[in-house]
């Protein structure tokens, strides 16, 4: 993606932005009548994804992308159709009488009988080292809460941290068990037979794969996930150090469920693409009609870092004339691209002016949700703000209300009101793309009550700072005219432009508002009324 920072006059970027916003509109009109859209990354803040379906429903777990969560549990989303997440809460939750005290990753969830059961990763400081493990956890409903009925699952002398469970059924009703060994610097894959309950080996577990290829330029291979196409088994796994940008995925075949395996690519069949670096703990899952297989796998915030976000890639299984399974998956692209099949048509973005006791959640959506920190009460939305922010290196923000995407040239604005006093606490009015790529028009205090007009592109950030004479309580507006974004803020019915407009190129933008405390965590009170938004050119 390119971009461009300019600064003109408010009068002149309207006459400018005519012709761009005509071209915007004819481009997403075109783009409108493939169909749904979506783009990469997913509002899903998540790292080694597991992703099932029960009764029409989609249900996303994973490691908590934040360190501080992974210490707590594992969190669970569910979905209508592969796009849309609501986060749902604590699948696993740790316990004082847990074996686990830190660590918690890479879950598994399968239905079994009439529960669901989770293998997971967990670890536990034993004579002073860290000590991983897998264990595992039963619930009744596919939300949670899943309780341990097996803590640890197995031990594992003399070798490394079992991690990353994965659980495959054959067609005969026998189940796998496929985990990472991580060993003085080295992750392996190794598999074991279940006993038919899924809570213990039925026998020693046995070597499946191991770095060995010259496009493993680190010594991992972890991460398994397995299926069968006919009588061939296949496999993904992620390669390389999941801080690399170089993470990526490879694909083997075996003809029995514990190999010998043997990689069949010459190189990761998932690989980093243009601002969506280190893709890796990929799995497949039919779309919501059943007519395609889509990848899901995690990529990074930033193109070296801890923080990981939900992406979505069609997949093609075919078999080759010479009788191999194969796998393709198409490359990763922050690009708009259409919809997993199946997947309706968004409900359409629109104002609100928050009536009633309850948030519309059909029509908003909340980004990295902390429910305890927000509330809905009869004409407002009232946020308590948390340390987070999105700027630069930094994705911890929580609680991010987003409607849309919305094509072509909008007006958006919220009313807000918040008693500011530490440096860079904030409550904005946002047009959305990802963590790297935003315009946000926010009441912001910095040595002093402020505006802020920023945009950032790819991670990189420009800020316009304004003394803030209007008060506490502003109406905050933004307004895209093609690619060209101005920045104006009101009280008592009149409104100011606020600096110059700039040019930024966001794809599928959603809208939307939230509030944050960096640096402070001053849990202070965000109010928010009267979002509006207003379509232009229609």
């Amino acid at each position: 993606m390119t971009f461009r920072f300019t600064r003109r006059s408010l009068l002149a970027a309207a006459g400018a932005a005519s012709v761009g916003a005509s071209a915007m509109r004819a481009r997403g009109q075109r783009l409108s009548d493939r169909g749904p859209l979506f783009t990469n990354p997913l509002d899903v803040k998540i790292a080694d994804p597991c992703m099932i379906r029960a009764d029409a429903t989609y249900y996303l777990y994973g490691t908590a992308s934040m360190p501080e969560d992974a210490n707590e549990g594992m969190p669970v989303w569910s979905s209508p159709d592969m796009v849309r997440w609501q986060y749902r809460g604590w699948a696993f939750r740790k316990t004082p009488e847990g074996w686990g005290t830190h660590w918690f990753w890479g879950p598994d969830v399968r239905r079994f009988g009439d529960a669901y059961l989770m293998h997971y990763g967990a670890f536990r400081k034993v004579d002073g080292k860290d000590i991983g493990r897998i264990c595992v956890a039963r619930s009744a409903s596919p939300v949670g809460p899943f309780t341990d009925v097996k803590a640890p699952m197995f031990d594992w002398p003399g070798r490394g941290d079992a991690i990353d469970a994965f659980v495959f059924e054959d067609g005969d009703g026998t189940a796998y068990l496929y985990f990472t060994d991580a060993f003085q610097g080295r992750n392996t894959i190794w598999g074991a037979r279940l006993t038919p309950d899924r809570l213990s080996l039925a026998d020693e577990p046995k070597l499946l794969l191991e770095p060995d290829q010259p496009w493993e330029v680190d010594p991992v291979n972890e991460g398994a996930h397995v299926w069968k196409r006919g009588s061939t088994y296949c496999m993904m796994f992620s390669i390389n150090d999941f801080r690399n940008p170089a993470y990526g995925m490879g694909y083997a075949t075996a003809e029995s469920p514990l190999g010998p395996w043997r990689k069949r690519t010459e190189g990761p069949v998932v690989r980093q693409a243009p601002g969506l670096a280190g893709p890796g703990c990929a799995g497949l899952i039919a779309s919501p009609d059943g007519k395609e297989t889509w990848a899901y796998m995690h990529v990074h915030l930033h193109p070296e870092g801890y923080a990981r976000q939900l992406a979505l890639s069609r997949a093609h299984l075919t078999t080759s004339l010479g009788g191999l399974e194969e796998l393709r998956i198409e490359p990763l692209s922050i690009a708009p691209q259409r919809a997993p099949s199946g997947v309706p048509e968004p409900r359409e973005p629109r104002s609100d002016s928050f009536g009633g006791d309850q948030l519309d959640r059909s029509l908003w959506m909340i980004v990295d949700e902390s429910p305890d920190h927000w509330r809905k009460e009869p004409g407002r939305v009232v946020v308590t703000a948390l340390d987070g922010d999105m700027w630069k290196q930094r994705c911890d923000y929580r609680n991010l209300f987003l409607q849309g995407p919305v094509a072509g040239d909008f007006d958006v604005g919220v009313d807000a009101e918040a008693a500011l006093e530490g440096n860079y606490e904030q409550c904005f009015v946002i047009a959305w793309q990802d963590a790297g790529n935003y315009v946000r028009l926010g009441m912001l205090y910095a040595d002093g009550p402020k505006f802020s007009a920023a945009v950032e592109l790819n991670g990189i950030y420009e800020e316009l700072l304004v003394p803030n004479s209007l008060g506490s309580s502003v109406s905050l507006r933004l307004v895209r005219r093609g690619d060209v974004w101005s920045f104006i803020v009101g009280a008592g019915g009149r409104w100011t432009p606020l600096g110059s407009s700039r040019e930024a190129r966001l794809a599928l933008p959603k809208v939307g508002f939230g509030a944050i405390a960096p640096g402070t965590k001053r849990p202070y009170a965000a109010t928010f009324r009267n979002f509006a938004l207003t379509r232009r050119g229609r």
